[in-house]
């Protein structure tokens, strides 16, 4: 090749990637502004509702849905819990916005208390974000099934809202799968579970969708930690359970789980998430924009994919 033509194709070949550096594409662009303004929103939900009482956990809630102009309705509750000769009654209260109106049934939810004396920001203030954010973009979207979105009360205290939840489901409507959301702010790895059982045949099908189409870092597994999940296994209903975690966390977490949540003697063994989960710690500070726009926008393209591939 004459020396000129290789000059030639090699000051074309340094113009096109000079031109990708400075204009990257449109495409690169939209992403990174999503990721910053999607993230933002939602770890400023978190903010405001990190270190809030039980009920002010609550009226945060109804007031962020007054303002996207969406109607909700509450499922209050009282429960007792006994524990040698005493008897503590507990009052609870879900909220629901349902949207769509046929007769199959999608749940997606998130709980929304904490345990006492801890700020509950990502355990499980970042569920509750991912949740309003899908309320909030997808209000007007025409849904083929009916979808609840539900903000369940006192898990803490043993998966009490999303058990009466289900006690009280409305069977004229045919579940078709439920998926929950709980400890979504930290982390750089989707972990999905408990996989298999024959409770999620559905919705793992539109899991796999999602992550073949977002290509985020994904674990999923048989054994997952104790979460809302497990009231709709118990009825039983198709469910999963999705969480960002630390790339080595989800081995740690299997591992702590099967011993029946004994404490973990090797502090190597602690899985990143419990470091300051149920702890005056748990705070926003600690948590990631990225993280919380990973898990909403898998779960948007989950929820998106189930309600238009399923019948």
């Amino acid at each position: 090749m004459p020396p000129l033509k290789k000059l030639i194709i090699f000051g074309g070949v340094l113009l096109a990637v000079i031109v990708i550096i400075i204009f990257p594409s449109k495409k690169t662009t939209e992403e990174k502004f999503d990721v910053l303004e999607s993230g933002e929103t939602l770890i400023n939900y978190v903010k405001e509702i990190e270190g809030k009482p039980p009920a002010g956990r609550r009226q945060f809630i109804k007031e962020k849905l007054i303002q996207f102009a969406v109607p909700f309705t509450v499922m209050p509750f009282d429960t007792v819990l006994r524990s040698g000769g005493r008897h503590d009654t507990l009052h609870g209260e879900n909220i629901i916005v349902t949207m769509g109106a046929r007769k199959r049934k999608i749940v997606v939810g998130a709980h929304c208390d904490a345990v006492p004396n801890a700020p509950g920001a990502n355990d499980n203030g970042s569920g509750v974000a991912l949740i309003l954010e899908l309320i909030r973009t997808l209000k007007s979207h025409e849904f083929n099934h009916t979808v609840d979105f539900c903000f369940f009360d006192l898990e803490e205290s043993g998966l009490i809202g999303s058990a009466v939840y289900v006690q009280r489901y409305d069977h004229s409507f045919t579940p078709v799968a439920m998926i929950n959301l709980d400890v979504e702010g930290t982390g750089d790895e989707i972990f999905v579970g408990p996989v298999g059982g024959g409770d999620d045949d559905i919705i793992m099908k539109y899991i796999h969708e999602a992550r073949d189409e977002r290509q985020f870092p994904y674990e999923e597994n048989e054994i997952y930690p104790g979460s809302d999940h497990e009231s709709f296994a118990r009825a039983p209903m198709e469910n999963i359970s999705i969480s960002m975690v630390a790339k080595g966390d989800v081995e740690k977490l299997v591992k702590w789980t099967k011993t029946g949540y004994r404490n973990i003697e090797n502090p190597d063994d602690v899985p990143v998430v419990l470091k300051v989960m149920h702890t005056p710690e748990d705070k926003s500070e600690y948590m990631t924009p990225e993280a919380l726009y990973m898990s909403y926008q898998f779960t948007k393209t989950t929820l998106i994919s189930l309600d238009d591939g399923e019948p």
